[in-house]
């Protein structure tokens, strides 16, 4: 049998679920957006080249960087500082009473230095040296004739005093001067005269009186002057 009354309405009215999906649209899309952003921002935080993060570390290093410059600036050579003055404290604390005299080798032989080989039950053997006869033997050299040489001053060192030589020596020369020809003749101008005869240089040499020597060819040149030197002079 067929009802020919109306069909009732819902009970959840329209306009109610209309407004409230809406809102929950907006609040998903809120939160949607919430955790990418915090997302994106745990990502830029944690990047290497985050302008926010690499900012402030370099200044921090450069703070760092500062300090120790500041530091050194202060103290160039602190640490060569600190060396001189362990130096210098060693140095000071080294005394002579510190000084070990003992010179014997120390350690193990072998190890520390090596073994030594002793030369032990030996009879001693002396050297037996070749008999050797060694002869003193004049030098061969010679020089010309000294005519005015005092030889008692100049080789052996008799001296008459400082004062008096000078005097001794003029007196010698105006001696020697007058009786040069005879001595010329004794002693011929290119004849080599041999230093032998002397007393050699260290040896005791006792205060002589030289002999005159005769010459007969030392007379005949000293005539032979004298009368030149007459007939030359008016």
């Amino acid at each position: 049998m067929t009802s020919s009354s109306p069909r009732k309405p819902r009970t959840t009215p329209r306009s109610t679920r209309s407004r409230s999906e809406p809102v929950l649209g907006v609040a998903a899309a809120f939160l949607f957006g919430l955790v990418a952003t915090a997302e994106e921002w745990r990502t830029f935080l944690h990047a290497p080249d985050a302008v926010g993060v690499v900012a402030p570390v370099a200044a921090a290093a450069a703070d760092d960087d500062g300090d120790d410059d500041a530091k050194t600036a202060r103290k160039p050579c602190a640490e060569e500082n600190e060396d001189c003055r362990e130096a210098l404290q060693r140095l000071r604390e080294d005394r002579l009473a510190g000084i070990d005299l003992d010179i014997r080798v120390g350690g193990r032989p072998g190890n520390d230095y090596p073994c030594e080989c002793r030369l032990e039950g030996e009879t001693f053997e002396p050297r037996r040296f070749a008999t050797t006869l060694f002869t003193w033997k004049a030098a061969g050299y010679c020089h010309k004739p000294l005519y005015f040489e005092d030889w008692q001053l100049e080789r052996y060192g008799h001296s008459h005093g400082p004062l008096a030589d000078p005097f001794f020596s003029a007196a010698h020369f105006f001696t020697t001067l007058p009786v040069l020809p005879y001595k010329m003749g004794v002693e011929l101008p290119w004849e080599c005269v041999y230093p032998l005869g002397y007393y050699r240089p260290g040896d005791c040499a006792p205060w002589t009186v030289p002999a005159i020597p005769i010459s007969l060819r030392g007379m005949a040149v000293e005539a032979a002057t004298v009368t030149g030197l007459v007939f030359l002079l008016p």
